[in-house]
């Protein structure tokens, strides 16, 4: 993904690629560096490490790592008030995917029974996607306080003849997870209500697709007020 990144800021013509930093490299240099947004394609271990030195900083702060622990989230968010820097956490910077988590959500609001599918390949190891779990999230933040039309589709409602073939319960959001070599990324939402259902479906064909959000991201990155969770939060839909 950071080789991917440095590509696709170097061919964007209305940005310049100051800096890279490695596993080996040194923070207190790279953040010496005139620096107007850091992205950060490490590892959660790293955020931890690092993320609030780049923050205190004054840098504009784009984490696209997983994985930190939520101590480092609060850190974040506390270094962000202080400093007044943004920083924007994305778990999916690919644009269909948020277009995707936003229409969900949106529709949640006048549908029933949410049913989110993901499919990944074999060497993701953890289940459920860090996706899945926040279109979760934001489709329960959606239907917070609203009246829920009908019913969910979980295990919570019904008697489950196999153990976990209704999936697992995210605030009556019902999620399965498949893993296989025929896929890359793919999500799907389901909704219904009687005599209709809405799919909602998303596909991650190659990791090109996640280029365009890092570079929106970084273009409406002053739109961050303190710390923000998604890219889903500065659409312009």
């Amino acid at each position: 993904m950071g080789q991917a990144c440095e590509a696709a800021l170097l061919a964007a013509p209305d940005m310049h690629l100051e800096g890279s930093l490695g596993r080996d490299g040194d923070v207190f240099a790279f953040l010496s560096e005139t620096l107007d947004v850091v992205v950060d394609l490490s590892l959660g271990h790293a955020v931890d490490q690092h993320g609030e030195q780049v923050v205190r900083a004054g840098k504009p702060y784009i984490v696209g790592a997983t994985g930190y622990s939520s101590a480092t989230l609060e850190a974040l968010r506390a270094a962000s008030a202080a400093s007044g820097s943004p920083v924007l956490i994305v778990p999916n910077f690919s644009l269909g995917a948020n277009l995707m988590i936003k229409f969900a959500a949106a529709a949640s609001r006048l549908m029933a029974a949410p049913v989110i599918t993901e499919r990944h390949h074999t060497g993701k190891a953890d289940a459920p996607s860090g996706t899945a779990v926040f279109t979760a999230q934001r489709i329960a933040q959606a239907r917070a306080g609203a009246e829920r039309p009908g019913f969910d589709s979980s295990a919570m409602h019904y008697k489950e003849a196999l153990s976990g073939v209704l999936g697992a319960d995210l605030d009556g959001v019902a999620i399965h997870s498949v893993r296989g070599d025929g896929y890359l990324a793919e999500q799907e939402v389901l909704l219904s209500l009687p005599g209709e259902s809405l799919r909602i479906e998303h596909r991650s064909i190659d990791r090109r697709c996640f280029m365009p959000g890092i570079l929106y991201a970084i273009r409406n990155i002053q739109r961050v007020n303190g710390l923000q969770i998604g890219l889903d939060t500065i659409l312009d839909v």
